[in-house]
Protein backbone atom coordinates (compact mmCIF):
# COMPACT_ATOMS: atom_id res chain seq x y z
CA UNK A 1 0.00 0.00 0.00
CA UNK A 2 1.85 3.63 -0.91
CA UNK A 3 2.27 5.61 1.75
CA UNK A 4 0.04 8.39 2.79
CA UNK A 5 3.19 10.74 2.78
CA UNK A 6 4.01 9.57 -1.19
CA UNK A 7 0.64 10.17 -2.22
CA UNK A 8 0.21 13.97 -0.77
CA UNK A 9 3.54 15.10 -1.73
CA UNK A 10 2.61 13.73 -5.64
CA UNK A 11 -0.53 16.19 -5.50
CA UNK A 12 1.53 18.95 -4.48
CA UNK A 13 4.04 18.59 -7.03
CA UNK A 14 1.72 17.88 -9.66
CA UNK A 15 -0.26 21.02 -8.41
CA UNK A 16 3.14 22.85 -8.01
CA UNK A 17 4.16 22.04 -11.96
CA UNK A 18 0.70 23.09 -13.19
CA UNK A 19 0.93 26.36 -11.65
CA UNK A 20 4.57 26.87 -12.73
CA UNK A 21 3.37 25.37 -16.30
CA UNK A 22 0.56 28.75 -16.34
CA UNK A 23 3.19 31.35 -15.07
CA UNK A 24 4.40 32.53 -18.63
CA UNK A 25 0.71 33.46 -19.31
CA UNK A 26 -0.37 35.30 -16.11
CA UNK A 27 2.77 37.64 -17.05
CA UNK A 28 2.17 37.37 -20.89
CA UNK A 29 -1.92 38.13 -20.12
CA UNK A 30 -1.16 40.07 -16.56
CA UNK A 31 -3.47 37.67 -14.62
CA UNK A 32 -3.19 35.78 -11.50
CA UNK A 33 -2.98 31.92 -11.42
CA UNK A 34 -6.63 32.47 -10.04
CA UNK A 35 -7.83 34.02 -12.36
CA UNK A 36 -6.71 31.59 -14.95
CA UNK A 37 -8.15 29.12 -12.97
CA UNK A 38 -11.47 30.96 -13.63
CA UNK A 39 -11.39 31.56 -16.90
CA UNK A 40 -10.15 27.23 -17.68
CA UNK A 41 -13.24 26.24 -15.69
CA UNK A 42 -15.64 28.57 -17.32
CA UNK A 43 -13.71 27.35 -21.20
CA UNK A 44 -13.68 23.57 -20.26
CA UNK A 45 -17.52 23.00 -18.24
CA UNK A 46 -19.48 24.40 -20.55
CA UNK A 47 -23.09 24.17 -18.29
CA UNK A 48 -21.21 24.92 -15.24
CA UNK A 49 -21.10 28.83 -14.98
CA UNK A 50 -21.76 29.96 -11.42
CA UNK A 51 -19.26 31.03 -9.20
CA UNK A 52 -20.41 28.60 -6.87
CA UNK A 53 -19.99 26.02 -9.36
CA UNK A 54 -16.08 26.40 -9.70
CA UNK A 55 -15.70 26.69 -5.69
CA UNK A 56 -17.38 23.26 -5.29
CA UNK A 57 -15.94 21.73 -8.67
CA UNK A 58 -12.71 23.12 -8.36
CA UNK A 59 -11.89 23.18 -5.03
CA UNK A 60 -11.28 27.20 -5.40
CA UNK A 61 -11.45 29.50 -2.41
CA UNK A 62 -14.72 31.30 -2.40
CA UNK A 63 -13.05 34.76 -1.91
CA UNK A 64 -10.20 33.76 -4.62
CA UNK A 65 -12.75 33.23 -7.24
CA UNK A 66 -15.27 35.86 -6.05
CA UNK A 67 -11.96 38.87 -6.50
CA UNK A 68 -10.81 36.96 -9.53
CA UNK A 69 -14.59 37.11 -11.19
CA UNK A 70 -14.83 40.88 -10.48
CA UNK A 71 -11.26 41.30 -11.87
CA UNK A 72 -12.11 39.86 -15.35
CA UNK A 73 -15.56 41.73 -15.18
CA UNK A 74 -13.96 45.20 -15.13
CA UNK A 75 -11.31 43.97 -17.61
CA UNK A 76 -14.15 43.09 -19.81
CA UNK A 77 -13.70 39.37 -20.03
CA UNK A 78 -16.42 38.05 -18.13
CA UNK A 79 -20.07 39.49 -17.81
CA UNK A 80 -22.75 37.79 -15.37
CA UNK A 81 -26.25 37.53 -15.62
CA UNK A 82 -28.63 37.07 -12.43
CA UNK A 83 -30.27 33.88 -12.78
CA UNK A 84 -34.50 34.42 -13.61
CA UNK A 85 -35.48 32.03 -10.58
CA UNK A 86 -32.88 32.61 -8.33
CA UNK A 87 -31.68 36.32 -7.67
CA UNK A 88 -28.61 35.01 -5.65
CA UNK A 89 -27.10 33.05 -8.81
CA UNK A 90 -25.19 34.34 -11.31
CA UNK A 91 -24.79 32.61 -14.55
CA UNK A 92 -21.31 34.15 -15.84
CA UNK A 93 -19.97 33.59 -19.65
CA UNK A 94 -16.51 34.61 -21.32
CA UNK A 95 -16.84 37.76 -23.34
CA UNK A 96 -14.67 38.16 -26.80
CA UNK A 97 -11.77 39.90 -25.52
CA UNK A 98 -11.43 36.40 -23.06
CA UNK A 99 -10.52 34.72 -25.97
CA UNK A 100 -7.14 34.79 -27.24
CA UNK A 101 -5.69 34.33 -23.45
CA UNK A 102 -8.39 30.93 -22.85
CA UNK A 103 -7.38 29.42 -26.12
CA UNK A 104 -3.82 29.93 -25.25
CA UNK A 105 -4.27 29.00 -21.41
CA UNK A 106 -5.96 25.83 -22.58
CA UNK A 107 -3.17 24.80 -25.17
CA UNK A 108 -0.30 24.95 -22.09
CA UNK A 109 -3.38 22.96 -20.03
CA UNK A 110 -3.06 20.27 -22.35
CA UNK A 111 0.55 20.24 -23.16
CA UNK A 112 0.95 20.27 -18.88
CA UNK A 113 -1.61 17.15 -19.29
CA UNK A 114 0.49 15.74 -21.85
CA UNK A 115 3.73 15.44 -20.10
CA UNK A 116 1.86 14.39 -17.02
CA UNK A 117 0.30 11.72 -18.83
CA UNK A 118 3.37 10.84 -21.15
CA UNK A 119 4.22 6.50 -20.84
CA UNK A 120 1.12 6.00 -19.72
CA UNK A 121 -1.35 3.45 -22.04
CA UNK A 122 -5.33 4.13 -21.95
CA UNK A 123 -5.56 1.02 -20.15
CA UNK A 124 -3.90 2.51 -17.41
CA UNK A 125 -5.38 5.76 -17.34
CA UNK A 126 -8.59 4.20 -17.47
CA UNK A 127 -7.83 2.49 -14.20
CA UNK A 128 -6.92 5.37 -12.81
CA UNK A 129 -10.09 7.14 -13.80
CA UNK A 130 -11.72 4.05 -11.59
CA UNK A 131 -9.56 4.08 -9.05
CA UNK A 132 -9.99 7.92 -8.45
CA UNK A 133 -13.87 7.60 -8.22
CA UNK A 134 -13.49 5.19 -5.71
CA UNK A 135 -11.40 7.45 -3.58
CA UNK A 136 -13.97 10.43 -4.02
CA UNK A 137 -16.56 8.17 -3.19
CA UNK A 138 -14.82 6.85 -0.27
CA UNK A 139 -14.06 10.75 0.90
CA UNK A 140 -17.89 11.50 0.06
CA UNK A 141 -18.98 9.21 2.97
CA UNK A 142 -19.30 6.21 0.87
CA UNK A 143 -17.39 4.12 3.46
CA UNK A 144 -16.85 4.39 6.68
CA UNK A 145 -14.31 6.35 8.50
CA UNK A 146 -12.54 4.86 11.92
Amino acid sequence: MPQPIDFMRMIQQIRRRYAESLRPLERRWALTGNEIDVLLFLANNPGYDTARDAVEMRGLSKSHVCKSVDALTRRGWLAGEQDKRDRRCVHLRLLPPAVQAVEECRLAQRAFLGTLYGGVTDDELETMERVLHKLEHNIKGGSSWR
